[in-house]
């Protein structure tokens, strides 16, 4: 998906951690024929775009495609060292608006207009 895409924006991405594993919930927009489109033939020809999206995760599964969000599970995104996991940064490959990274202990962090996912660490619990 070009990164100046007329056909789908990506509002906000939520990745919530645990463990090495992540959870992602993408909020999106499609314009009107592509909306249309989609009511018309269902939202599965979606799922190539977003795998494109978090193509440098080498186990990413859809699990859910609604009209405005869906939601993938990546596993082993993360590594342990000592008692920290750590995430590396990830392109994308295109602009999102918002970014929420979610921690295992609860804490947030928002970052916007970015293009691959921040580099992170968190304390195993």
């Amino acid at each position: 998906m070009p990164e100046n895409n007329d056909i789908i924006h990506l509002d906000k991405v939520v990745m919530s951690f645990d463990k090495t594993d992540a959870s992602v919930t993408v909020t999106y927009n499609l314009n009107f024929f592509a909306r249309m489109y989609i009511l018309a033939f269902g939202t599965r020809y979606l799922e190539s775009s977003f795998m494109d999206i978090f193509s440098k995760y080498e186990n990413a599964k859809i699990e859910e495609v609604g009209y405005d969000t869906v939601k993938i599970s990546l596993k082993d995104v993360s590594r342990i060292s000592d008692d920290y996991y750590l995430h590396d940064s990830r392109d994308l490959d295109t602009i999102v608006h918002s970014m929420e990274v979610i921690y295992p202990n609860g804490q947030t962090k928002t970052v916007n207009d970015v293009r691959a996912t921040p580099s992170i660490f968190y304390q195993q619990i």
